[in-house]
């Protein structure tokens, strides 16, 4: 299929200037290069879990202000990929880099500007400070995705034929954003001295740190725009070789051409057309769902959970938490990437590495039901290290068998769609475990309770996983009866 109209107008330039800077190989591996800082840099929303305190302390959000940020974020981020797809595979994953640009920039600018002007959150005006606000982390979270995604199509377009630079190196980059963002935001200079304290203690400010956000995302725009350009080069070559091809083999110059267009698009209408009839996609769906959405509700709730358990306000065991969730999850997604890549070559079914992460979820969401029966804590580290594993497994495992059942052409439509599935696991168990919260973990004058008031949200996790593993299992054998060998 030639390149749409957008396409074309938005990597013109850069067709035009490439070919005369670097040769097709080195921008072949420039644009790898660049699509991986690109999906570094996507996931540093990851971070908002470190926000809570400067906006309580600074700005006065209430739990359910922030707890509303995060859902909303969580929407931008996980409904909006299956119309990022069909962006994508219509116009190229340039578009998704532009609208990343769009998004991040100004919605960065605008946050830092608020967090230094608290007045604007004190005064008549908070409401409507506190809205767009709202907006803009919701403009944030389509962001990345978009920006994730222009990265994560990129690579598979550039090496589709190698699960580990197509999937697993992408999405490791994007793993490990919390972890550089985390070490990023270590700099002193991102810190400031409460002055209405006496107390040493020093608060993050937000002000610079979405400051520099803002500034960061207009480098990484300029690089994922080339990256992904280059992406609109190799498929515009294609073309012209496709066009000399048919010239060669026929007399007619134009109608065979308009016919081959024409086809190409009817017969990518009717693979839309008969994937989502198909039972295979509803099913891994909801086993999607069924997964990913207690795991969410771990990371989403993973501060609440840690006072919770000791009682007490424990930034370092949170902060210490969130980084061996970050690094497990990050070396998970390359581990699972080379693991893949041997099954395929050894004609192993993917099915026996999504099978052991989902027992290993059970086994996770278990050892939480044990913690907060028993209120103890011991053993939460640990715990959540292996959330870590289970998470980055999950989401190296799922696009890589959306990649064998359906290809690289419909890659970015298929698994855009499927990701609404953690959105909507996300909002349940995240309403379930606050449910719980609010009701049972809460004393008439604000104190925690018995960590136990929390227990009951992890026997419903450790039974949606243990459902997961059996659609999971479905899943595969409706494929083995189709004589798809995964």
């Amino acid at each position: 299929m030639p390149l749409s109209k957008v396409e074309h107008y938005l990597s013109y330039h850069t067709r035009l200037l490439l070919p005369h800077v670097l040769s097709l190989q080195s921008s072949h591996r420039v644009a790898y290069i660049f699509s991986l800082l690109s999906a570094v840099s996507a996931g540093f929303i990851t971070l908002i879990s470190l926000y809570s305190q400067p906006w309580q302390k600074h700005l006065n959000y209430s739990s359910w202000q922030i707890n509303t940020i995060a859902s909303m974020t969580n929407l931008g981020m996980y409904l909006t990929p299956p119309i990022l797809g069909m962006i994508a595979d219509s116009h190229g994953p340039i578009t998704l880099s532009l609208l990343a640009i769009i998004g991040f920039i100004p919605s960065y600018s605008y946050l830092a500007y608020v967090f230094n002007h608290p007045e604007l959150s004190l005064g008549g005006n908070g409401d409507s400070s506190f809205n767009l606000s709202i907006i803009c982390f919701v403009f944030i979270g389509i962001s990345t995705s978009a920006l994730y995604f222009s990265a994560l199509l990129t690579c598979t377009k550039l090496y589709p034929h190698t699960k580990l630079l197509s999937i697993s190196l992408p999405t490791t980059c994007y793993g490990i954003s919390s972890v550089v963002g985390s070490q990023l935001l270590r700099i002193k200079w991102f810190w400031s001295s409460n002055a209405s304290s006496s107390s040493s203690n020093s608060d993050l400010n937000l002000g610079r740190v979405f400051q520099t956000f803002a500034l960061v995302y207009v480098v990484i725009g300029l690089l994922a725009w080339i990256a992904t350009s280059v992406v609109s080069l190799l498929h515009f070559n294609e073309e012209q070789d496709n066009q000399k091809r048919l010239d060669d083999q026929t007399d007619v110059e134009q109608s065979p051409l308009l016919e081959r267009s024409n086809h190409v698009q009817e017969k990518f209408t009717q693979t839309m057309l008969r994937i989502f009839s198909d039972s295979v996609t509803y099913i891994l769906a909801v086993s999607i769902l069924l997964s990913l959405g207690p795991l969410e509700m771990f990371i989403a709730n993973m501060g609440s959970l840690t006072n919770l358990l000791v009682q007490l306000d424990a930034p370092t065991l949170s902060t210490k938490l969130l980084s061996t969730y970050a690094l497990s999850s990050t070396f998970t997604r390359l581990l699972t990437g080379i693991v893949a890549d041997f099954f395929a070559k050894k004609k192993i079914s993917i099915k026996w590495i999504l099978l052991t992460f989902l027992s290993l979820g059970v086994c996770a969401q278990l050892f939480l039901l044990k913690m907060t029966s028993s209120a103890s804590p011991w053993g939460l580290v640990p715990t959540g290290s292996l959330v870590g594993i289970v998470y980055g497994g999950l989401f190296t495992v799922y696009p890589t068998l959306v990649l064998l059942v359906w290809g690289e052409r419909s890659f970015g439509t298929v698994y855009g769609s499927l990701l609404i599935a953690p959105a909507i696991g996300s909002m349940i168990f995240c309403m379930l475990y606050a449910k719980f919260y609010d009701s049972r973990c809460m004393s008439g004058g604000g104190d925690l309770r018995n960590p136990s008031c929390i227990s009951a949200v992890y026997k419903y996790s450790s039974i949606a996983f243990v459902v997961s593993a059996v659609l999971s299992a479905v899943v595969f054998w409706k494929l083995k009866s189709r004589k798809l060998r995964i």
